[in-house]
């Protein structure tokens, strides 16, 4: 028997670790690092109620029931669930960022299309929560 075989099991969970990090680190890249460099945020305010968003995209990263978002009068808070925390900190976005708001109709789907400035570039935001939608400050411009 080959000397590393019965190490095989010990090994599965830090190999599965180590992938599921790296995984994460990849997805941050493709949209949340790029908010983050303008927006990142030491902590969420404690009191802040927040709403599980069943369906987000910034810039090329899906994320399905994972982000968690916070209205405030300042901006948007954005959150990952505590396993994707790798490449992932918290988000304060602040309202003047955000761009003018498009709607788009699909079937029995409705999500909600902007781009959020970021130091000269923008990064595209899509959501399709009718609740962050009616938290949206009146200063945003919707296009029904």
């Amino acid at each position: 028997m080959h000397p590393l075989l019965p190490w095989l099991p010990l090994l599965f969970p830090i190999f599965f670790v180590g992938l599921f990090s790296l995984v994460s680190f990849i997805v941050s890249q493709l949209g949340w690092q790029r908010l983050a460099r303008c927006y990142a945020a030491e902590a969420v305010p404690a009191t802040l109620d927040r709403m599980l968003l069943a369906y987000l995209r910034i810039g090329m990263a899906n994320y399905k029931n994972v982000v968690r978002t916070g209205v405030t009068p300042e901006g948007l808070w954005l959150t990952t669930w505590k396993i994707f925390f790798i490449g992932h900190p918290p988000l304060c976005i602040p309202w003047s960022a955000f761009g003018p708001v498009r709607t788009r109709k699909f079937l029995w789907a409705t999500s909600y299309i902007t781009h959020i400035d970021c130091g000269g570039s923008s990064v595209q935001f899509i959501f399709s929560s009718d609740r962050l939608r009616e938290a949206l400050p009146a200063s945003i411009p919707v296009q029904e």
